[in-house]
């Protein structure tokens, strides 16, 4: 046996909470727990999967689905304005001027006077910092 190689006894069993769902169900899934329209919960996943092979760097359209992608394009692209015309790309710069906005806030704030506002504020500054980052560059 080679040093690559792994006995069966040594994978992990897998994740019983995900659930492998075809891209149609993981889009009904989506769109009823995000509350977005079906087409808009179609190009959530067709970004999350653009996305996903841009990282890659080979196509990842015909692999499947689970619940915990489902929770993840939730999480990564339930911000963005789809309704709009939004793309990613222009919800990440809409974001770096959230994020901008929220620093200045933070700096600006009494922190005697307002201790939780200003927590408040360096939270919406970290979190709109996160949605600006592509989160794929190294």
């Amino acid at each position: 046996m080679s040093d690559n190689t792994f006995a069966m006894n040594d994978w992990p069993e897998p994740d019983p909470d995900l659930v492998p769902l075809t891209r149609g169900e993981a889009v009904e899934l989506l769109a009823e727990q995000a509350g977005r329209s079906r087409e808009v919960a179609e190009t959530m996943v067709r970004d999350y999967l653009d996305d996903t092979s841009a990282r890659l760097g080979y196509s990842v359209h015909r692999w499947g689905l689970d619940s915990g992608d489902v929770a993840e394009i939730r999480r990564d692209y339930e911000w963005i304005d789809y309704e709009s015309g939004e793309n990613p790309a222009d919800a990440r710069a809409r974001a770096a001027v959230n994020a901008a906005g929220w620093v200045q806030v933070a700096a600006d704030v009494d922190r005697d006077h307002s201790p939780g506002y200003a927590s408040r504020a360096e939270r919406e500054a970290i979190e709109w910092s996160e949605r600006a980052a592509d989160g794929w560059s190294a």
